[in-house]
C-alpha cells in the first residue's frame, strides 16, 4: 500500500498538513494534520510498503516505543487513511 497520487504533505511552522492537489482536490475537500508519528508513517507510505515494514521503521526512529503499541497505532492510522480513500493498494 502507498499514498495515492494527488496528495502532498507540507510543513507550516511546526505542523504538517496533507492536502489534495489537482483533480483530486475536487473530490477530497479535507485537510489532514499530522503529528510527529503520523508524519513518519506518511513518509513510509510514499513508497509501496506493509504495516510490518512501517512498524520496523518507527521502532528505529522512536527507540523507546513498544512494538505492540506502535503496531496498533500504525494500523489505526492506516485504516483512517484507507477510509478517507488516501491509499492505493
Amino acid at each position: 500500500m502507498k499514498i495515492r497520487n494527488g496528495f502532498v504533505a507540507r510543513d507550516v511552522g511546526n505542523r504538517t498538513f496533507v492536502v489534495a492537489v489537482g483533480e483530486l482536490s475536487k473530490s477530497f475537500n479535507a485537510m489532514i494534520t499530522l503529528n510527529e508519528t503520523g508524519k513518519a508513517i506518511w513518509q513510509a507510505l510514499k513508497t509501496d510498503t506493509s504495516i510490518d515494514e512501517i512498524v520496523e521503521k518507527l521502532l528505529l526512529e522512536f527507540e523507546d516505543a513498544e512494538k505492540e503499541l506502535v503496531k496498533r497505532d500504525v494500523i489505526a492510522f492506516v485504516n483512517k487513511l484507507d477510509e478517507a480513500n488516501v491509499l492505493e493498494k
